[in-house]
């Protein structure tokens, strides 16, 4: 195989090598995330003799600074936190990406690598070298109402030459939705930087934890489910008062944790640690660390806390059987009551025992295979021809390019109501502004009333909202939810249901743009 860095020898027999340039494409690389983890190990161990390395993060936050080599080049974002064009810019990746990658994605690489699925896989330019890395599962594509955003993804797909899954059930998801792209798919496991991991973890720090020991590390979020982590921990406890668990984090449920740990008479024995931008030597005090997640595709949290030789217990996520090695170091559970008691069973073993278990398994994932199949896939990919045909990247970034003010941005489901239908419209945040204006602007169906919990709030900003007892004497063919959050969407469910309302007449979709 042609390596992909070319050699020229000069007329004095000194060689040249030219390297090949490579970007990466990321959602955000300063939220402290687990892909952010996984590419800053990727970034900082490719041969730099070889790679030319570039990150561009769409959204740029102010949680986390990867600590990155001297050599990489990170630009600017396209968003950050409270940029007041964020949802415009959004509108544009989701229905005009060409334009936005004319005017913010860097030219002139010869490889670009989008490091997760959805937005970063949007900015995948057309006509170029494209890998595809999903760090997720994506079965979330296959729920009522993402058929856009699966449509959508499909189309990133076909512009990519492969794509990379990071465990078996990243694989099968992929092989179920999109089974036209099979063909494409490379499986590489994450890996972790098992020295790298050690040395942090003999740093000094401030915190000391009462053991025994329950650790619990990432975002407080609907996904990561921190809350089902108390629901477990309070059975644990019952067992054995003298546990303690650890929250390391941050996020929207940081006050419901709390509440819940104070509502079971636990707020002595749960602590908030807050984020922390090395976790490690907490993590390494810990007798067990947890995963509540409904969702993740090799969660490098998991990786971590074995390389550090904490034993941990899982939900049925990916790569966590394979890393749990036949339960020798990890639990696998699936309901509240088997993981307290796969908790305390690795309470009571011996502290050597699965310490050494946890070294055997994470070997398996040695840091040094894992670079040589990305080298060889990212070589592979090199060698082929570029199509210049429908190339979306010109020689220069075309800072030219306008995107225009829009009145609306995100899509009005119009699939899911007949045209002029009669229609509640629930929500007046900003995904029911945007269809309040489509729907003035297209006539395309009647507002009876727009409601909102918060009806006072939105009226004293100019808009015309009325509570929500409106519904309940109004007549009409039905209700569309315009709300963004699916739990948030659940809980207006139950009120209409609670109020008579059949399940018919509520209409709701993931707004997309």
């Amino acid at each position: 195989m042609v390596s992909a860095s070319l050699c020229i020898w000069t007329e004095r027999g000194v060689k040249d090598v030219i390297m090949k340039k490579i970007l990466f494409i990321i959602w955000s690389y300063s939220l402290g995330g687990g892909a952010e983890s996984a590419l800053t190990t990727i970034v900082n161990h490719l041969n730099p003799q070889k790679y030319q390395i570039g990150i561009m993060e769409v959204y740029h936050s102010t949680v986390k600074k990867e600590p990155v080599n001297p050599n990489i080049k990170i630009y600017a974002p396209i968003t950050f936190e409270g940029d007041k064009d964020y949802r415009k810019k959004m509108y544009y990746i989701h229905r005009d990406s060409d334009r936005v990658i004319r005017r913010y994605v860097p030219s002139g690489y010869d490889l670009y690598v989008s490091f997760n699925y959805q937005i970063p896989s949007f900015l995948l330019p057309k006509g170029a070298r494209n890998i595809a890395w999903v760090n997720e599962t994506v079965y979330n594509l296959a729920d009522k109402g993402m058929e856009n955003c699966r449509s959508l993804q499909d189309s990133a797909f076909e512009n990519a030459a492969k794509i990379v899954s990071i465990s078996d059930f990243t694989t099968k998801a992929i092989q179920a939705l999109f089974p036209v792209h099979s063909d494409k798919l490379v499986e590489i496991y994450n890996s972790v930087d098992i020295s790298g991991v050690r040395k942090r973890a003999e740093s000094d720090t401030g915190i000391r934890l009462q053991r025994p020991a329950v650790a619990w590390v990432g975002r407080f979020d609907a996904n990561k489910n921190p809350l089902r982590m108390v629901d477990i921990f309070q059975k644990v406890h019952q067992k054995n008062s003298q546990v303690h668990l650890y929250f390391m984090g941050k996020g929207e449920l940081e006050t419901p944790i709390l509440d819940k740990s104070s509502g079971y008479g636990l707020q002595e024995h749960v602590h908030m640690l807050g984020y922390l931008d090395n976790p490690f030597p907490v993590i390494k005090q810990a007798d067990v660390c947890c995963m509540t997640s409904r969702s993740e595709g090799f969660p490098m949290s998991l990786l971590e806390c074995v390389a550090l030789g904490v034993p941990f217990v899982s939900t049925e996520i990916g790569g966590a059987r394979i890393l749990a090695n036949e339960e020798r170091c990890g639990r696998i559970f699936s309901e509240d009551d088997e993981a307290a008691k796969e908790i305390l069973t690795l309470l009571s073993q011996p502290e050597e025992c699965l310490q050494d278990e946890c070294a055997r398994s994470i070997e398996r994932f040695d840091l040094g295979a894992y670079l040589s199949k990305i080298e060889m896939l990212f070589d592979e990919v090199l060698e082929q021809k570029r199509d210049t045909r429908n190339e979306s990247v010109e020689d220069t970034r075309e800072d030219t390019v306008v995107l225009e003010d829009r009145e609306y941005y995100y899509r009005f489901p119009e699939n899911l109501i007949p045209r002029g239908s009669r229609i509640i419209l629930y929500g007046a945040g900003d995904v029911g502004t945007n269809f309040y204006y489509y729907i003035k602007e297209t006539g395309v169906c009647k507002i009876v009333a727009w409601v909102d919990a918060a009806a006072e709030k939105y009226r004293a900003l100019g808009r015309d909202v009325q509570d929500i007892d409106v519904i309940w004497t109004a007549e009409y063919d039905a209700v569309l939810i315009s709300v963004m959050q699916s739990d948030a969407v659940q809980e207006v469910r139950s009120t209409l249901h609670r109020r008579g309302i059949s399940d018919d007449k509520i209409l709701w979709t993931k707004p997309i743009f």
